[in-house]
């Protein structure tokens, strides 16, 4: 599997599988979470963590790294059940893989923070990267007094959790040239690794979604960081999801992102698989072979509006109108767009703020959907998914 020589270690790839914990009682309850170790599987949590066990039977993974809280191990334990051979060697619990600190929230439910801390709240949801925390410390007594005082710091959860993603992959990457490795961790920590891979700020921290048991992957060629590219985002169809489940709602916009490059065999198989789905409108340019994909994709759904467009970079423009609106819809409006795999990357790029010049770290693959959600005026627009298969 391994080559000693230099050329082919440059051109070996290491792949890395993330993968959250399943639906947990927090979860349930929707109460934070944090790197608390309260919460641990609902049943349904383990049912999907057999399910995604099941459906990596057949891919060989040579290490597996944890977090060390017991609703991860619970995950793992379970998928376990179903790697069989696939089973590797090597299994650590890291540190470095729990969820991000959230101290005096953990434990309490989204309303009453939402409800109670306001303006903490809504900057935890816009503003990440500027979001801190109190945290109450005891001093060393006072020489000259018997009662500890108690004096105040704080903490930036959002900027920690990077750095201790960056940390990690400086750490584990060098270990696998070439191999394939399953991280079993959180939704805020998964979507910190991810951004410390593409270089994407800690400010759009929100903009990736990671759904309990969805499958996310990085490519990393000659294991470097610097060349880390993200491949798929957010898998659930292992779990048996049409689409990911929306996080923030059903509410707003949400856009089906088809490659015009797309071949016709699995367009016709995205058909069958979207005949569920409720689209509301599509958008596409005026060539012959974009819309032969649409009418392919929409011929379960006759009561789609369809839309065409002349301009050059039509969804390009179209984005930076939409990002400019006022107001969302309060219900969930969902459109399917036809554009070329740059046009697609693009938009996607520019959506959660990724610079220009890393926007070749979301690799579209044809044949396959990436959704885009804008939930509400003031939040960024989220990747639900990426290469949905």
């Amino acid at each position: 599997m391994h080559s000693s020589s230099s050329d082919s270690t440059l051109t070996q790839r290491t792949r890395v599988i993330l993968l959250r914990h399943g639906r947990s009682t927090f979860n349930q309850l929707k109460l934070y979470q944090g790197s608390s170790d309260v919460s641990v599987l609902t049943e349904q949590g383990y049912d999907t963590a057999r399910q995604v066990g099941n459906f990596l039977t057949n891919q060989p993974i040579d290490a597996i790294y944890t977090s060390p809280l017991k609703r991860v191990q619970q995950t793992v334990d379970a998928m376990l059940e179903h790697l069989g051979s696939g089973f590797p060697m090597r299994l650590e619990i890291h540190q470095s893989l729990r969820e991000i600190e959230m101290l005096g929230w953990e434990g309490r439910s989204f309303q009453d923070v939402q409800q109670t801390e306001p303006e903490a709240y809504q900057c935890w949801k816009q503003r990440p990267h500027e979001f801190r925390l109190e945290t109450p410390l005891a001093s060393p007594v006072s020489p000259f007094s018997s009662v500890a005082v108690a004096v105040q710091t704080h903490c930036y959860p959002v900027l920690d959790l990077y750095k201790r993603a960056q940390q990690f992959w400086q750490e584990i990457l060098p270990r696998h040239c070439g191999q394939t490795v399953l991280i079993a961790s959180h939704g805020g920590t998964n979507r910190a690794l991810i951004s410390a891979a593409i270089e994407l700020a800690p400010a759009r921290f929100h903009s990736l979604q990671q759904s309990n048991c969805g499958i996310s992957i990085l490519d990393f060629p000659g294991g470097c960081l610097n060349a880390g590219h993200l491949s798929s985002l957010n898998l659930t169809k292992a779990i048996g999801e049409t689409l990911p489940k929306l996080k923030e709602g059903k509410q707003g916009l949400r856009l089906l992102l088809l490659p015009a490059e797309s071949a016709a065999q699995s367009v016709a198989s995205l058909s069958d698989q979207l005949r569920e789905v409720a689209i509301d409108f599509s958008l596409t340019s005026t060539s012959d072979s974009a819309q032969a994909l649409t009418d392919q994709v929409l011929k379960q759904h006759p009561q789609t509006v369809q839309l065409q467009s002349q301009e050059h970079q039509f969804l390009l423009n179209w984005q930076r109108t939409i990002a400019a609106k006022s107001s969302y819809s309060s219900h969930l409006i969902t459109g399917l767009v036809v554009a070329q795999s740059a046009d697609i990357q693009q938009i996607l790029g520019e959506a959660i703020g990724l610079n220009p010049l890393q926007r070749w770290r979301l690799q579209i693959q044809p044949g396959a959907v990436s959704i885009l959600h804008y939930p509400a005026v003031g939040y960024s627009p989220v990747i639900q998914a990426l290469n949905f298969p």
